[in-house]
């Protein structure tokens, strides 16, 4: 609800600054024995590296609403550039010997320490304001679904460190605060001369006119007041809101995608190419040409399988895979509508049974993630018809195509893979491809992918 930095942040940054010099001059002893000119320079340029670093995460944001795990992900992401202006200077330096072992020493002593920390620090100021501390005056200017829901979240999270004042709304609205001050109405509230302790005002209405809020404004800022504003639109459209400036011109997207970003495509780009490489390195170069025997031994054939897949903005591309049914198989029923493999499929072979079991027959799919046309991780590709059919019968379906596909994704790894026979179960594996595409990170990938290998090991009931 609140991050402006405060106190409390500025006391975080310089222990923190505290911690980094006092893990490197640890790490510098523990590697070398002894400090040379080059380790100050490279103490300097880690202490700004960090400061800016965290200023462009917004790391010292006021968290007071936040799990502990988001503020985690922010410690490992500075972190590892840390680890990256580290590398570099000593490489710079000329200092190959002990760089590798320092970096080591340096990273793991200062993610510990930061996390052990941050994690006081974080639980200290729960205990602070569920006692009275570091309290946020709050009014809410109207009263409606929005402002009994953010009032209910306050009561139900002292250690959000919130108090609600009271509420300004029109006569005909007041029926039932719950409990909560009624401060009158909008122009009341600013003709009064009573000097509320107010730190912040928050308007969940439209129904107030441009000239008031103007006063609202000119109020809030005489008083040193923070004035947001929660918009009603909100209640219809609940995803993810991402506010940027055309010009001189705010806009407000409705959804909020990391992968809208240049440098974390780019990120997941490496993420695939590196992981796929390893695939083929590691198990693909001695498994595929015992699966590609077992199938030609199995039934008469090709060994792979390619069908029309849509991928991102709903281009066709070629998708691989081994293939598991027998070559006289059709997707396509003679009515025209896409047949999807089922329990017991008859056109499925001895191998294939197994093949789609355990997720083996998905393997070639990495061919697809070097070539671009897909991602390790994302939303399954359908089939053409398979699409066709339903993007005029799912709501949102086709934003599932504003990434590229995965051989994996967030649906698959909850139960959400295979035969769809209802639109119910489609609308839930859209509405998990949806979220992470809003929630996409590089650490909630690596999640997805051990939750694959899991299911793959413990086998998964709708694999056929």
């Amino acid at each position: 609800m609140s991050r402006s930095i405060g106190k409390i942040s500025y006391i975080k940054l310089f222990t923190d600054i505290v911690v980094i010099i006092s893990v490197f001059m640890l790490a510098t002893l523990l590697t070398k024995g002894a400090f040379e000119k080059t380790d100050f320079i490279l103490l300097l340029l880690l202490v700004i590296g960090w400061y800016f670093s965290t200023k462009m995460s917004n790391a010292y944001d006021d968290f007071r609403t936040e799990r502990y795990i988001g503020e985690l992900l922010l410690i490992f992401q500075n972190v590892l550039i840390q680890s990256i202006i580290a590398g570099q200077v000593l490489f710079i330096f000329d200092q190959h010997d002990s760089s590798r072992l320092f970096v080591v020493k340096y990273v793991m002593i200062l993610t510990i320490v930061l996390v052990i920390k941050n994690y006081v620090i974080k639980k200290l100021l729960v205990y602070y304001r569920q006692k009275g501390g570091n309290i946020k005056n709050v009014v809410f200017v109207g009263y409606n679904e929005i402002t009994a829901n953010l009032i209910t979240q306050i009561q139900n999270n002292p250690h959000y460190g919130f108090k609600v004042i009271g509420i300004i709304a029109k006569e005909e609205e007041v029926v039932d605060f719950g409990g909560n001050t009624y401060l009158g109405d909008l122009k009341k509230f600013l003709d009064m001369n009573e000097d509320y302790k107010i730190d912040e005002i928050i308007i969940t209405t439209e129904e107030i006119s441009k000239a008031m809020m103007e006063k609202v404004f000119i109020l809030s800022e005489n008083r040193a007041i923070r004035t947001k504003i929660v918009p009603s639109y909100i209640n219809y459209y609940p995803s993810r809101l991402q506010f940027k400036f055309f010009g001189n011109y705010p806009l407000i997207t409705f959804r909020s995608e990391p992968l809208q970003e240049y440098h974390w495509r780019l990120v997941k780009r490496v993420f695939d190419i590196v992981f796929a490489s390893l695939v083929f390195l590691f198990v693909f170069s001695w498994l595929f040409p015992i699966i590609a025997i077992l199938i030609k031994l199995d039934s008469k054939g090709p060994v792979f399988f390619r069908q029309d897949r849509w991928g991102k903005d709903n281009k066709k591309f070629k998708c691989f895979k081994f293939r598991s049914m027998k070559p006289e198989s059709k997707d396509v029923t003679e009515k025209g509508t896409f047949n999807q493999a089922t329990q017991n499929d008859p056109r499925i072979t001895r191998l294939g049974q197994f093949l789609r079991s355990s997720s083996l027959d998905e393997m070639p799919q990495f061919i697809n993630v070097l070539l671009g046309d897909m991602s390790v991780v994302g939303p399954r590709p359908h089939a053409h018809e398979h699409n066709i059919r339903t993007k005029d019968e799912v709501d949102s379906y086709l934003v599932r195509h504003w990434i590229k596909p995965g051989i994996t994704g967030w649906a698959q790894v909850n139960g959400y893979r295979g035969e769809t026979k209802t639109i119910e179960q489609m609308e839930q594996r859209v509405k998990y491809d949806i979220w992470y595409i809003e929630n996409w990170s590089l650490g909630l990938d690596f999640k997805i992918v051990f939750m694959t290998v899991f299911n793959m090991v413990k086998g998964e009931e709708m694999a056929y």
